[in-house]
């Protein structure tokens, strides 16, 4: 494999550019599936290693490595490689296919002009989406999986994703043409705790996918305005509760309470690092109206997709703002009859509060889009 290093990361490496020999597979580099174009950048002042796949433009990053971290680059980076494309649900035989065809890792200057020009691109594609960097991770794994679903251009095709493009490759140079994803896949019913009502809805969901992109698919499927402020959190006896959090910095939230509870934040902790010990999650949103859901893992299936898909549901979620449960059933009762004074008011201000008609197709189309958000 060949890493095609800037002067800014092979002086880090402390590799002199001069005694770099030529490489036979740098002939055509931007057609090596096994080559990379690497950098040292800072982000927020903390230094990066962004790498960039040559042939498909899919990116990853080390971020905020030590000194020893550099003493085992190559392990190193072979190991970000292997956890983005695991989180992305490629199967470990074509992982270990696609790390064992590329050999021992070679560093190397820069090709050109133009595939710098690519790697400043994703670069900064990385710096736009930089809230996705978990500081207290050396190896990132959801950063890739926003920036590998960014539009990109190339002069003699027309656009494509780097995800997709990578996922096409390792298929035809790997597995013989054949599907290179293997997803677990969580089977959730969602139920929204109101007594006297059953409305849920049932939904698949990869067990990769963090708990921001859970809250996503929870917006959607109930059709939320994601007006308000949530939090997950999950309970096991003899367990501390677990509190997942939207907050940038839950240590800056004074009402937590740390001694009781584990707090992380939602964008980097998977549903498969929550869901197998505890098989029942909450979720509330508007801390207002404090609408309680509860999440329950269902069943684990196998699937070569890797999406989120609604699958049915239940019941009409109450409008946004309508008051909580005592205000609900207060709406509920002026809808009931028309010869009430508020209901034409009631009526008026509910179009743009309660729950659409979408088709399932509707949903699933905006579920296919929040992976990215």
């Amino acid at each position: 494999m060949i890493i095609q290093c800037t002067k800014a990361l092979l002086d880090r490496l402390h590799i002199n550019i001069n005694n770099l020999k030529p490489l036979e597979r740098q002939k055509q580099p931007e057609e090596n599936l096994w080559a990379w174009h690497a950098n040292l950048v800072n982000i927020d002042r903390r230094k990066a290693i962004i790498l960039m796949n040559n042939k498909t433009r899919y990116s990853v990053v080390i971020y905020r490595p030590k000194p020893k971290d550099y003493a085992r680059i190559k392990e190193l980076i072979q190991e970000a490689i292997t956890a983005a494309l695991r989180v992305e649900g490629v199967g470990e035989d074509v992982i270990t296919s696609y790390l064992t065809a590329g050999g021992e890792i070679e560093f190397t200057k820069t090709a050109d002009r133009s595939m710098v020009a690519k790697l400043n691109h994703a670069v900064r594609d990385i710096e736009y989406m930089q809230e996705y960097l978990d500081e207290s991770s050396l190896i990132q794994k959801y950063i890739s999986i926003i920036t590998g679903r960014f539009i990109q251009t190339a002069p003699t095709s027309k656009w494509y994703y780097p995800l997709e493009k990578m996922l096409q490759c390792l298929s035809l140079y790997c597995n013989n043409g054949e599907d290179v994803l293997d997803v677990e896949l969580y089977q959730l019913k969602i139920r929204i705790e109101l007594e006297g009502w059953d409305i849920w809805r049932r939904v698949l969901v990869p067990s990769t996918y963090s708990f921001r992109h859970l809250h996503n698919i929870i917006q959607i499927v109930f059709d939320w305005q994601d007006y308000h402020l949530h939090e997950f959190h999950a309970h096991k006896q003899g367990s501390k509760t677990k509190q997942i959090l939207m907050d940038d910095n839950p240590e800056s939230l004074d009402w937590v309470d740390f001694a009781s509870c584990d707090v992380v934040q939602e964008r980097f902790i998977a549903l498969k690092d929550i869901f197998p010990i505890y098989n029942e999650v909450k979720y509330e949103y508007d801390f207002g109206d404090s609408w309680e859901h509860t999440i329950t893992l269902e069943k684990v299936i196998r699937s070569n997709e890797f999406k989120a898909t609604f699958l049915d549901g239940n019941g009409e979620r109450p409008p946004e703002d309508v008051g909580g449960a005592g205000g609900y059933q207060e709406y509920k009762d002026i809808m009931a009859d028309v010869n009430d004074p508020e209901y034409e008011s009631m009526k008026a201000w509910a179009e743009t509060q309660k729950e659409r008609k979408l088709s399932p197709e509707q949903i699933n189309k905006q579920l296919r889009q929040s992976i990215s958000e």
